[in-house]
Parts: C-alpha cells; structure tokens; sequence
C-alpha cells in the first residue's frame, strides 16, 4: 500500500495464455470451416459424378429400347410361331414390341425399367374434331358443360388461324388481361407443353390425378386423328370408353402384356358386347411413325416423372 493507492502484481504470463486460447480457437474454427468445405465439395462433385453416370445409363437404356423396337421390326413375323420357336430353341422368345407397360432389364448393375411405345397410341393435337376433344376433356375429369366448353373452345382458338373468339374460348386479348406476357398463338401446337399455357389447362388437366388419365396421356404432335393403337395407349386412355369396368381395362392390359393384338377381334371375348362398337369407335391397330423410348429405374419415378425419353422416326409402314 502507498500513499497513491494499492498496487497490483501484473502477470505476463497469463496474458499470453489468453492470447493461446485465443489463437488456437481461430486456428480451429479455420480448420473446422476448410474441412467442411472440402467435404461438401467432394460430396458435391460425387454426386455430379454419380447423376452423370444415371444420366448415361438410362441414356444407355433408352438406346438398348430402340435396338430392340429394330430387332422387333425385322423379326415379328416370328411372334405367331412364338410357342412352336419357344419349343424348338428351349428358351423364351425375346422380342420387345410396342407397348405401354415397360420391360425390364438390367445394366451396369442398375434395374431399369424401359418403355417402347408408338405415338399412335395417342391422339394427334392437330385436326380433332371439336366433339373428340370434348370426351378427351370430359374423360379427364372436367365434367361439367361450362367448364370443358371453356376448355375446349380456348385450345380451338389457340389452333386456329384466326383472331375471332369463341363463345367460351380466349384470344390475344384475354391473355393479356391476365398479365401473361404471351398472346393466342393461332398455330398448330408443335409440343404437348403447350396446352398448359391454354386458359383453363391446370397441372391437373394436364398430368392426370390419381387413375384419372390427363391430357398427356392421351394427345401427342405424332399421334393420330381419329383412332388409336390399342397396344401403345396408356391403360387410363380406355377409360374413353363411357363405364368400362376396371377388370375389363385390366384383362386387355394383361393380353397385351402376353403378345401384341394383332387385330380388334382379338378382344371380342374379354369385353362385353355393350362396350365393344365403344372401343371399336376409339382404338384400333396401328402402326407408328414415331416411336417414344423411356427409360427409368425400375420402381422409381412416377408416371410422367422421372423418366428419360426420346422419340424416334422410323417411317413405319405394315408388311
């Protein structure tokens, strides 16, 4: 104690203690901060490596599809003699024809799923007659009268060359009204995308919800005009015929999983009378000029989603 007050022994060393922690704390958070970096970015570059590799196998897939669609094409004169070349040869004949349910493989380890099938299985998005496009609508689930005239009349202007609105349809100007940056085309649609940008398409219409099938089950650029091919058609598309019971739908699906139908008649045990002219006016057999490949994982994906697609001309003519 002096006369200016108690004196205070200073520690140096205590100091520099601190200014250790301090630094090692700094050193750490860096290290810390750079390994995690460093592991998000090897984990980011693994699975840039790995979608790259999925992307070329079901690439790969859609490939080994359409090699298959061509070895089907110059040898399906063989599918009549299927049980007695089956006998002969001891093993299945294995010759993937177009139809709407995927066959399966395997390649590189990975189970994928791949879809053969001909857009005449679809309806061509030119030139349907306006009552057509009624029950497409209708059977997509817009089942009241205002509702599917609005829709329809708003996909015929959009068609049409003209600028004259329908009762229930759009034009340029409704577009705009909307705050849309885009008008009434009065063209063909080139893509099936586009009918969503149509008034009263929703995702809905478009993509189905649940069994109900949506319009992109059912329309196509490539498809055809007034019937389909009942092989390559979506199973929900035969829900054109007015009240067709589910074990019907389900018979034809498993016969065609068996063989291809080779001719309407094919079908006259398994569907009633009552509904046969019904499919009969909607579904014939028919070759395709287009024919669409898909690939996916085998149990991934959801219809719509997650498959790889190409669609390929092959100017098909019946032998």
């Amino acid at each position: 104690m002096t006369e200016n007050g108690p004196v205070y022994a200073h520690n140096e060393q205590g100091f520099a203690l601190i200014a250790v922690f301090w630094v090692s704390l700094l050193l750490s958070l860096l290290a810390l901060n750079y390994a995690t970096t460093a592991r998000l970015n090897a984990e980011a570059a693994r699975n840039r490596r790995l979608g790259a590799e999925y992307d070329y196998l079901l690439g790969s897939a859609v490939n080994k599809g359409y090699h298959e669609y061509l070895k089907y094409r110059a040898n399906r004169a063989l599918l009549a003699q299927k049980a007695e070349i089956e006998a002969l040869c001891g093993r299945p004949l294995e010759l993937w024809y177009p139809r709407f349910e995927p066959w399966l493989c395997e390649l590189e380890g990975l189970r994928v799923a791949i879809r053969i099938s001909g857009e005449a299985g679809k309806f061509q998005l030119r030139n349907l007659r306006p009552e057509l496009w009624r029950r497409i609508i209708e059977v997509c689930g817009v089942t009241d009268d205002a509702a599917r005239d609005t829709v329809v009349d708003a996909i015929l202007d959009w068609i049409d060359g003209d600028s004259l609105q329908r009762l229930n349809g759009a034009e340029t100007d409704y577009y705009k009204a909307q705050g849309l940056e885009y008008g009434c085309k009065n063209r063909d649609i080139d893509v099936i995308d586009e009918l969503l940008l149509i008034k009263g398409v929703d995702s809905g219409l478009f993509y189905g919800e649940g069994k109900r099938p949506g319009l992109v089950d059912l329309l196509s650029p490539y498809g055809r005009a007034d019937k389909i091919d009942i092989n390559s058609c979506a199973p929900a598309a035969l829900a054109l015929v007015e009240d067709l019971p589910a074990e019907v739908i389900d018979a034809i699906v498993a016969f065609r999983g068996g063989a291809p139908i080779t001719k309407m008649a094919d079908l006259s045990e398994i569907v009633p009378p009552e509904y046969f002219s019904q499919l009969q006016r909607y579904f014939t057999i028919a070759d395709s000029e287009y024919i669409s490949v898909s690939a996916t994982e085998s149990g991934a994906g959801a219809e719509g989603f997650g498959w790889y697609r190409r669609i390929f001309a092959v100017n098909e003519k019946k032998p």
